[in-house]
């Protein structure tokens, strides 16, 4: 090989090694839970220090939950000013609230094109069905990323965090099993959901004798606070039941992670697939069982059995479970500005945000 080549050949080396080594000293590191029990040890996911460059992240429309939330990550800053507009390095529009306009604020003619436009939602097309903006033939090809409750969004912002326990927990599963007087507890305030679970509860209760679904919130005739739903879940109850709004792909939202930690079995229903998300034999779903009849009895043989009972318990204690929203959306914030600063950041325009949500269907089992 000629002197000249592997000079230049060496050049590369050492140029490329010394752009790895400033690449990871300039980047700083954190620690994220991974979804999915298997991968505890989690992903790291990398956002730049502060840089002489700064990126805004304007909200057009901010929730008005989100308002006491962080404004600030690396050399990203959140802002809801709207004369920052053409300077932003990114624009989110909350498809679930008001004021998105049938119409983006500019042409795409107009647009800056280094400018990242982002499709908010942690609610599904159904939840979402009141606003019809976001729906709107001009809003087709203007979003470059979205940002909601499904893993193939390009901001993934999670409901909650599952991972195993280095050490399973040691309980006195018999004490708990023999404390539990009461059959299951449901927590609603949204009535004639979509999904139909006021109905499948109401036939459940049909086959039940002796044991009851006692129904506490706007939906049903017993009250307790939020502070108070914990002990009675712990020290009451032997099911709960966490039932979605509305069956759509990947949609869960706190119902089970808010629980989960609790001295109790979840009861799911939706359309996600819960075992790449808890423990297989930690939870019951209605899904798995050809009717409510066969749900009903495999329920009330549990609730009736210490081993069985306590067996799914154990499962359960393998995992912990975090639900902390202001922290998701923490680490959402961060995820943007990471792609922000990623020098090789690829830019598409999608064609349909209410398809990227996903397909919500009516429960065939009703």
């Amino acid at each position: 090989m000629p002197m000249d080549i592997r000079k230049a050949q060496g050049l590369h080396v050492v140029i490329g090694s010394a752009m790895i080594i400033s690449y990871c000293v300039y980047m700083d590191p954190f620690l994220i839970f991974s979804n999915h029990v298997n991968n505890a040890a989690g992903v790291v996911h990398m956002v730049v220090k502060n840089t002489n460059t700064t990126h805004t992240i304007l909200w057009w429309n901010l929730p008005e939950w989100l308002v006491r939330f962080p404004k600030k990550c690396g050399n990203c800053y959140v802002t809801t000013h709207k004369s920052v507009f053409d300077k932003s390095s990114a624009v989110v529009f909350s498809l679930a609230n008001s004021n998105i306009g049938t119409h983006p604020p500019v042409e795409k003619i107009n647009r800056n094109l280094n400018q990242i436009w982002i499709a908010f939602s942690l609610e599904t097309n159904v939840a979402n069905s009141w606003n019809r903006e976001y729906r709107n033939k001009h809003w087709s090809y203007v979003f470059n990323w979205t940002w909601n409750y499904r893993p193939s969004a390009d901001i993934y912002m999670q409901p909650g965090r599952v991972s195993e326990r280095l050490k399973p927990l040691s309980k006195n599963y018999s004490l708990i099993f023999q404390r539990k007087k009461r059959f299951a507890a449901w927590a609603v305030s949204h009535c004639n959901a979509h999904s139909l679970r006021d109905k499948f509860v109401k036939n459940m209760r049909l086959y039940l004798k002796n044991k009851s679904i006692d129904i506490f919130g706007k939906c049903g005739p017993l009250k307790a606070s939020k502070s108070e739903m914990p002990d009675l879940l712990n020290n009451d109850y032997k099911f709960y039941l966490a039932f979605e709004n509305a069956f759509c792909d990947d949609y869960v939202t706190e119902k089970v992670f808010a629980n989960y930690n609790n001295d109790i079995i979840n009861v799911v229903r939706g359309k996600a697939n819960y075992t790449k998300i808890f423990p297989e034999g930690s939870f019951i779903n209605t899904n798995d069982y050809r009717n409510i009849y066969d749900l009903i009895r495999h329920m009330i043989e549990v609730s009736e059995n210490e081993t069985l009972y306590s067996s799914y318990l154990i499962q359960k204690d393998r995992v912990q479970v975090w639900y902390n929203r202001e922290e998701e959306y923490r680490l959402s914030i961060c995820d943007i500005c990471r792609k922000l600063n990623d020098p090789y950041l690829a830019k598409k325009y999608i064609a349909d945000t209410e398809k990227e949500l996903g397909q919500c269907m009516k429960p065939s089992d009703i």
